[in-house]
Order: C-alpha cells, then sequence, then structure tokens
C-alpha cells in the first residue's frame, strides 16, 4: 500500500510540474480542417481537378498570440450519388507571434510545410437534399522558425514540446447539401478533429468555382473580429482552363 501511495504521488507530481508548461503544436492546426469538395456538372465515370488557394487568421495557443497562413492546393475530386471522394496535396506558410515567453523566445516566427490528405464522405440523397458524414486523413511536414522555436524552447524546458517535423490529420466531418442546379451545390459542415478542433464551414460550389468560408467565434466579438479563427478560401475546377491531368 506504501509503494502504490509512492507511485500516485510521483505521478501527481509529474503531472503538475508538465501542467506548468506551455504546449505548442504545429502552426497548422490552427488553421481549418479541409473542406470536402463535390463536383457540380458531375460525370460518374470521371474525376475533377481542382487548384486552390486559402488564407487563415486566427489565435495562437496563448493570450496575445496570433497566426496568419497562405495555403496553396492540389485537389482530385471524385463525386457519385452516394459517396465523395477526395485526394489533396498542399503546401502553405505563415507567421506565428509568440508571446508571454520572454525576449529570448517572444516574437514572429515564420513556419512553411507540406502535406497531404484523403477525405471520404457517404451520404444519403434524398431529392436535392443529400446528408452524410465523412473522414479526413493525413500527414505532413513542417519546418521554419516556428519549429525551431520549438525544438529549443523544449530542449531548454521552457515548453513542453516533442520536437517532430511529422504532424498528422484525423477528423470526422458531418455534413448537409442542397443542389440547387446542375451547377450550383451549397453545403454546411462542422470538421471535428485535428487540425482546428471544431471548423464549421460554408462551401458553395458553383460552374467549377468553390468558395468557402470557415469561422469560429470567440467569447470576445467586440474586440476580435475574426474570432477563434476565420479561413476564407477558393478553387477553380481545371476543366475549365483545359489544364484537366
Amino acid at each position: 500500500m506504501k509503494h502504490l501511495k509512492f507511485v500516485l504521488i510521483i505521478i501527481s507530481i509529474s503531472i503538475m510540474h508538465s501542467g506548468c508548461l506551455r504546449t505548442y503544436y504545429p502552426a497548422v492546426y490552427h488553421s481549418s480542417a479541409p473542406v470536402i469538395i463535390s463536383e457540380t456538372h458531375n460525370n460518374l465515370e470521371t474525376s475533377s481537378n481542382y487548384l486552390g488557394l486559402d488564407y487563415t487568421i486566427a489565435e495562437g495557443s496563448y493570450e496575445g498570440e496570433d497566426v496568419q497562413m497562405m495555403k496553396l492546393n492540389f485537389l482530385i475530386a471524385n463525386t457519385q450519388d452516394h459517396t465523395n471522394f477526395n485526394l489533396e496535396g498542399f503546401g502553405y506558410t505563415g507567421g506565428y507571434r509568440v508571446s508571454g515567453l520572454g525576449a529570448n523566445y517572444d516574437g514572429d516566427k515564420t513556419f512553411i510545410g507540406l502535406g497531404t490528405d484523403l477525405r471520404f464522405n457517404v451520404n444519403f440523397k434524398f431529392g436535392k437534399v443529400k446528408l452524410g458524414t465523412g473522414v479526413n486523413l493525413g500527414l505532413g511536414v513542417e519546418f521554419g522558425e516556428y519549429y525551431e522555436f520549438r525544438k529549443n524552447a523544449g530542449n531548454a524546458h521552457i515548453i513542453d514540446d516533442e520536437n517532430s517535423t511529422v504532424f498528422i490529420m484525423f477528423s470526422v466531418t458531418p455534413m448537409l447539401s442542397y443542389e440547387f442546379s446542375e451547377s450550383t451545390i451549397l453545403s454546411a459542415q462542422i470538421n471535428a478533429g485535428m487540425p482546428g478542433g471544431l471548423s464549421p464551414s460554408l462551401v458553395l460550389n458553383h460552374n467549377r468555382f468553390t468558395y468557402w468560408i470557415s469561422w469560429t467565434p470567440d467569447n470576445d466579438l467586440f474586440n476580435n473580429d475574426y474570432g477563434v479563427r476565420l479561413t476564407l478560401g477558393v478553387m477553380i475546377g481545371l476543366q475549365d482552363l483545359h489544364l484537366n491531368f
């Protein structure tokens, strides 16, 4: 019994000690989870290719910190009556402003990253309405000043960090969509997982163009217009440019 009490005390002290340190994750975790794209003018036997760009501004992990990020992506989409498949490759860059750790660590830290993710959705169709759910699985790497900050501050025991350049992504995505016409589809999606934690999004597909917005509010909208996170994105179908691969 004494040995058990000793072990419990040691575990408790370890948890309390680790809880005193900040933890920083890859910057991409502060972005919104990728949305599922549905094809318009759909051909069940072929896939569509898209080139996209999105911008994110978000709160950082701690008070006084923020993140800005630009992401470029290439996506292959295949839409069937009851399934939807997206395969994406992406690259991103931006800056994370660190605050509250002292002069040696505070300041803007740039980052750059590459990754890929696979999204699969199963849905039920009721006339022009589709109701479904999907999953997103991804893997990436991140480098730059922000990664070096995480590594160096972690090694100095200023923060709690595992110093990994590789990150994984996983989220679950319930969604509801309405087909106004063969060329226009509007969907509401909520991604729960990483990146983004909880990412509610609106997605408009119109004539091979896709526009989407993801916004997560916070408790102080008057002093923070973008809330916890705001992401704006646009994609263009390469078929219209005769650049389909």
